[in-house]
């Protein structure tokens, strides 16, 4: 499993517990309208929180036990590092190295020299003979000087910790990853951004019948949904960490792209590297385990689907997963259509993330089954 990600964002959640709470020392900076989201554009912090009353960002760089004391130092400069583009930054970290040298204690010191005492980094340690995703207990072991001044420029934050699929097959995955790296290598202008290009090339082929969706049949779009779509796909790719901002192919997308290449866009090698992607960088491990804490938390009182799915974003606004939007209750109470997760339902089934039953993925009485033996053999190829 990717345990970095999960006591991460564990800590993430109290963090935000405390803050809707207005417990000290948070409440003098902060107001109680909280919310944990993410920032994929560099350097990308592990997790941000987002103060909404006063339109603030925490930009969080968490580091696992049993690390040398090095790791935790160069922790410290990526959390100075964000307080350029984040309003405040934190440093997670256990109380010892792996050496039980005192490092919690050490980074704090570095923290209180005259040099850097105004500097808006915060430090929170934990024990890590207790710690753990369901204690995810820590202490503000130096909290936050007030910033007198904002950043002259702030990250871009996405709409959510986890990364949105909408639509895109295999094949347009595939396709979308070539065109990149061909702009990449001979660019067909010298305008607009490798991203965009590829897209256009992209679009074309959907255009002219070339591209087919995952049940196989032919990709219509109509000219209306250009820009939608275009968005739709940089963003994904985005958010699993395949492209740069501008599109640029990373490590991982030239990775992706050569075993699309040599095995397919339908074979099992390639939508095995979509699902790992989405799992870990995607964040949706997280999202798994917040949905099972939820079914957990049910006892033997199951809802039906829609029901349940009300009372799953509600949780997941609760625990500070989800940005608090009084939208979703008023449209629940006019009896609005929703479609929560029913892009992610779609992902998951095609992926073998998640047990379907017959055409759907909900259980009655027992909700999402998620397919932990395939999740657990793909986090096992994470290097």
């Amino acid at each position: 499993m990717n345990t970095h990600d999960v006591l991460a964002y564990a800590v993430a959640q109290e963090a935000v517990r405390r803050l809707r709470d207005g417990a000290g020392p948070w409440n003098t900076l902060f107001s109680s309208n909280a919310y944990i989201t993410a920032s994929r554009a560099w350097p990308v912090p592990d997790f941000v929180l987002v103060d909404s009353g006063n339109e603030l960002t925490i930009a969080a760089e968490f580091k696992p036990p049993l690390q040398s004391k090095r790791e935790y130092l160069t922790g410290l400069g990526q959390a100075i590092a964000y307080s350029k583009d984040f309003h405040y930054a934190l440093l997670v970290l256990p109380d010892i190295a792996d050496d039980g040298y005192q490092i919690a204690n050490h980074v704090v010191d570095v923290l209180r020299q005259g040099t850097l005492e105004h500097v808006p980094v915060g430090v929170l340690s934990y024990d890590p003979a207790r710690f753990s995703p369901l204690s995810p207990s820590f202490t503000e072991a130096h909290f936050f000087s007030p910033r007198t001044t904002a950043p002259a420029s702030l990250a871009h934050l996405d709409n959510s910790f986890y990364a949105k699929w909408r639509e895109m097959s295999p094949q347009e995955a595939l396709l979308y990853l070539s065109f990149c790296y061909d702009e990449m290598r001979s660019p067909s202008s010298h305008t607009g951004t490798i991203r965009d290009r590829a897209f256009e090339h992209l679009w074309r082929d959907i255009q002219e019948g070339k591209v087919s969706h995952w049940a196989g049949g032919t990709r219509h779009y109509a000219i209306g949904l250009k820009t939608g779509v275009n968005k739709n796909y940089r963003n994904f790719f985005f958010h699993i960490g395949w492209i740069e901002a501008d599109g640029a192919l990373t490590r991982e997308g030239l990775e992706a792209l050569h075993i699309g290449t040599l095995y397919g866009s339908s074979s099992r090698p390639f939508l095995d590297t979509i699902a790992t992607a989405a799992l870990t960088t995607g964040k949706h491990l997280i999202l798994f385990n917040a949905i099972s804490e939820f079914q957990d938390s049910l006892g033997g009182s199951f809802p039906e689907e829609k029901v349940w799915l009300d009372q799953l974003e509600e949780y997941l606004e609760m625990k500070g997963l989800l940005k608090r939007n009084p939208e979703r209750g008023a449209a629940a109470e006019r009896g609005s259509a929703r479609q929560f997760l029913k892009a992610e339902k779609q992902f998951w089934k095609n992926l073998e993330l998640i047990v379907p039953r017959k055409n759907r993925v909900f259980h009655p009485g027992r909700g999402f089954i998620f397919n932990w033996s395939r999740i657990t053999d793909l986090l096992q190829t994470v290097r």
